[in-house]
């Protein structure tokens, strides 16, 4: 393609991604820009663009791609056209150009910088020609900040050596320089509206560890940046983004000489000081101050409790931000105040700095309570999730509370919020969050303020909220009544009458349940006066009172009369249902009743003297739920409840089942056989975890589970003949019931009838596009080959017997038949096509591949002695030429089928998949570069 002609392709595309009409003419523009950026013609048209007269949108585009070329393609350039390209870009810097522009220029400018080692002193040459004027003295500094920030940008193609000796060149020994030069640049005129930048290139310089305390003591920066946080809003930001840099290095470390910690004193001692007398500052600055007291707090942690006067500034201002702040800057001091109780519990109890912040943190129970409070206007729901989250991170804070003032102090002042007359709704269900909150720390036997908590409870007004929360704090206080069994009556009575309450129903049925799990002998004569509650209960807390009951019922004296009364009339009732029509509604009812039952059995310990009798439920109840499957597999309600149904009398009752074990598998077959449905995938993998539990003999036991997976193999891969993608969630199911059937009886299920056809379609399975999907198959992957290179391992190893109950030779055959697209879907997967956070599973998988192909054959033949065979190495020959060359560059495919075959020979399998894992985030990186 002519370079006009390039040219003119190019700024039709922009046009038509940016002006076109229709979605699909801008996806079509987007993709060949995409496609254009990888291409060696992409330099020169981006550079001609730039020195044309195209609009912004046009340049923007340009600046783009010539920094993703050069992260990506720099080595297409030579040193003679990469010198071409600094040069221009020097010189666009220098004429000028619109923000967006510049700020892509300097980043591929930096880029350059880091891979160009003929280049000898960017910073020098790049302040030389530009720093002459204000304008270009601004562009260095832009450039002077992200130098530290690019030679960290992994999505540079570069090799560690050729890195570490850059980085030296450019980053070392050069702090003083660039302190020096921001110091000039802080206290210039006509660079007053560049001080946001000049801040930000010192705070990226500190945080990058590139320039000393030191350095930046000696230049005055410090007390520079405490007077950035007085500026506008962006020089505020800035500065609070130096000043945190400079705390973080401030940081007491035992590794410090004298002369290093003498230089951290005086700088914290500095920046005390100017955080201390920063409280007066206007509002603009205002969350920027919170952000950095938040900082030093967390840096300063040890010297504060050493020396609590001498930063009581410090603590005080974030009590303060605690008190007024908005959520997001309190949240920031979160992680503080827990660090800080934690350092103050490891001094003694005479220390005076502990004396000093327990009255601190006493205080701050008022200051975390005024954050609880719900605010007046209303709303919406992710306003709500938000506060709700916020609120677990205040209640944290008053945990932290209670272990440093006691948990009598913080109750109390908690307590005295809560019962102030006439106090508004919103403070009183603050007030008893608070102490919900404090509820880990607060030991069973508090008798000063926890009485008088639950007294109050009953006499709060009837607000619904104030309910609510009422509720909760019984719930949360369940160990505490354990102690304290007077107030059973009354909390069980107040729970009871939240049940008919639907704005309070829910916390009730949670406090019923942990009430019932932590008093369940204080409970256990009250059995029958909770059948009303569970008759009563709604629909959507059924299964929280069945937990509930579940307890009681097997602490009661009469365990056996109390598990009947709750379990039997739920088997009757499904009984009655399963014989009638099974109508919508009925499958609902159903399916609750399933629910209920099931949650009984799976937290009933029964006692020995009801064992029979459960016994006898759980096999009254296997026909009822075989019923249901039988009759309608497809119903939404019905297959969930019913599978987790049959999972709770698989896992928890292995022994009351073992006679209808096989009736129970044929009727999983048959209902995915019928359905297709996932869950039933889902509950075939629970009851293939048990095997060996559900029959006397193992070997008869995970012979049925394999003859369940093959069954559901033939049902399955049918489904899955168009794409696999279009059925990502049986997809996933399908192969974790693989790798767990792999798990249990990996001879057995490798005998199956299916077994191959499973291999084969486990290939075609990696190219399914869902992230769970994906990893679902490559674990899978890795359970069968895992274990074959495992096992070929112990072959050649003479002094050691491989076990004879592994399918060595079923899995190299099949690996021998189907190496090549294996190896392909894996290798192009790991390199491209899979989500990245998949490839160790990907990469550990081809690595075992390789093994299996290498010495697989042999060694199943008898030859342990013989070399390795090279079909791996075979396999990516022809594989590397269809991965593209803007990905994988041929000198690196070279590179690449040359360590291959050196850790084939030499058999060094895990080295093999680290150097998978480096080549795959080689190319991650090439690709991200050049997105656009």
């Amino acid at each position: 393609m002519a370079a006009q002609t390039a040219t003119t392709e190019v700024l039709r595309a922009l046009n038509a991604l940016y002006q076109g009409t229709s979605a699909e003419e801008r996806e079509q523009a987007n993709s060949w820009l995409q496609q254009f950026q990888r291409t060696t013609e992409a330099w020169g048209t981006a550079d001609a663009i730039l020195g044309s007269d195209a609009g912004i949108e046009a340049k923007v585009f340009a600046a783009q791609t010539l920094r993703a070329k050069i992260m990506a393609d720099f080595s297409e350039l030579g040193a003679e056209g990469a010198s071409s390209l600094r040069d221009a870009l020097v010189e666009q810097l220098r004429t000028g150009a619109a923000r967006p522009v510049v700020t892509q220029l300097v980043l591929g400018l930096a880029d350059m910088a880091v891979q160009l080692e003929d280049w000898a002193d960017p910073m020098s040459d790049v302040v030389t020609a530009l720093g002459d004027t204000a304008n270009g003295m601004s562009v260095v500094v832009e450039f002077v900040a992200v130098l530290p920030e690019e030679a960290l940008n992994e999505r540079i193609a570069m090799d560690n050596a050729a890195w570490s000796r850059r980085t030296e060149a450019l980053l070392g020994q050069r702090g003083g320089d660039v302190a020096a030069l921001l110091a000039r640049c802080l206290g210039t005129a006509e660079l007053r509206e560049a001080r946001a930048r000049v801040l930000g290139c010192l705070a990226s310089w500190v945080r990058h560890g590139d320039m000393t305390l030191a350095q930046v003591q000696g230049a005055g920066l410090a007390e520079q940046a405490l007077a950035g946080l007085q500026g506008n809003a962006d020089e505020a930001e800035a500065a609070a983004d130096a000043v945190c840099a400079l705390i973080w290095e401030t940081r007491a470390d035992n590794d410090d000489d004298a002369e290093t910690a003498a230089v951290k004193d005086t700088l914290v001692q500095q920046l005390a000081q100017g955080l201390a007398a920063s409280e007066t500052q206007h509002a603009v600055a205002e969350s920027e101050s919170w952000r950095v007291l938040a900082e030093a707090g967390e840096a300063w942690v040890g010297r504060i409790v050493a020396d609590a006067a001498r930063f009581a500034g410090v603590v005080q201002g974030l009590v303060e931000c605690m008190r007024h702040g908005e959520r997001e800057a309190v949240a920031m001091t979160f992680t503080f105040w827990d660090e800080l109780a934690d350092r103050v519990l490891e001094t003694a109890s005479c220390d005076p700095a502990r004396r000093a912040l327990s009255g601190v943190y006493a205080g701050l129970v008022d200051a975390a309570a005024a954050q609880l409070r719900y605010p007046d206007d209303t709303m919406t729901a992710e306003e709500r999730d938000i506060f709700r989250e916020f609120r677990h991170g205040v209640g944290d804070v008053l945990k932290a509370s209670v272990r440093v003032c006691g948990a009598g102090t913080a109750l109390g002042r908690a307590y005295a919020l809560a019962a102030q007359p006439d106090a508004l709704w919103q403070d009183a269900e603050a007030a008893l969050f608070a102490v919900r909150a404090m509820g880990a720390e607060i030991p069973p036997d508090e008798e000063e303020v926890m009485p008088q908590v639950m007294d109050l409870l009953p006499r709060l007004p009837p607000h619904p909220r104030l309910r609510y929360a009422a509720t909760l704090v019984i719930a949360r206080y369940t160990e505490w009544t354990r102690s304290h069994a007077q107030y059973v009556p009354f909390q069980l009575d107040f729970i009871a009458a939240g049940m008919s309450d639907a704005d309070v129903a829910a916390a009730s049925a949670q406090a019923l349940k942990f009430l019932c799990m932590d008093c369940a002998p204080l409970l256990a004569t009250h059995w029958r006066d909770l059948l009303h509650v569970f008759g009563a209960a709604r629909d959507d807390d059924a299964v929280d009172v069945a937990v509930a009951l579940a307890h009681v019922a097997a602490a009661a004296p009469d365990a056996a009369a109390a598990i009947e009364a709750f379990s039997v009339p739920l088997g009757s009732e499904l009984g009655t249902l399963v014989q009638g029509a099974l109508d919508n509604a009925a499958c609902s009812r159903a399916a609750l009743l399933l629910d209920r039952l099931g949650a009984f059995l799976r937290y009933v310990d029964a006692p020995d003297s009801a064992a029979d009798l459960v016994a006898r439920i759980v096999a009254d109840a296997w026909p009822l739920a075989h019923a249901l499957l039988h009759r309608v597999p497809a119903d939404t309600h019905v297959s969930e409840s019913a599978s987790k149904f049959v999972r709770v009398l698989v896992e928890f009752y292995s022994s009351a089942l073992r006679g209808v074990v096989p009736q129970v598998c044929d009727a999983v077959a048959v209902a995915f056989e019928q359905t297709g449905l996932d869950v039933y995938l889902w509950l075939a993998r629970r009851i293939v975890a048990v095997a060996p539990s559900l029959a006397v003999d193992e070997t008869a036991a995970l012979q049925l589970a394999a003859t369940l997976m093959d069954r559901l193999s033939a049902a399955a891969l049918p489904r899955f003949e168009h794409s696999f993608s279009e059925a990502p969630d049986t997809t996933e199911e399908f192969f974790r019931l693989l790798q767990r059937a792999l798990e249990q009886a990996p001879s057995i299920v490798a005998a199956t009838p299916t077994f191959p056809a499973v291999f084969r379609a486990a290939i075609a399975a990696l190219t399914v596009n869902s992230l769970h999907a994906q990893l679902a198959v490559l674990r899978a992957w890795v359970q069968m080959l895992a274990p074959a290179r495992r096992h070929i391992r112990l072959r050649l190893d003479h002094t050691r017997a491989s076990p004879d109950a592994y399918p060595l030779p079923t899995i190299v055959s099949l690996c021998a038949e189907n190496g090549f697209e294996l190896a392909r879907a894996l290798l192009l997967g790991l390199l491209g096509a899979f989500d990245r956070e998949v490839s160790p599973e990907a990469a550990d998988a081809l690595a075992s591949l390789a093994a299996v192909a290498a010495d697989g054959p042999n060694v199943v033949s008898g030859q342990s002695d013989a070399l390795p065979s090279s079909a791996i190495c075979d396999w990516a020959a022809a594989i590397l030429p269809d991965i593209p060359d803007s990905r994988m560059p041929p000198r690196e495919k070279h590179l690449f089928a040359s360590q291959l075959a050196e850790l084939v020979q030499a058999r060094m399998w895990p080295r093999l998949k680290t150097m998978l894992l480096d080549t795959a985030a080689a190319c991650w990186r090439r690709s991200r570069a050049l997105e656009l």
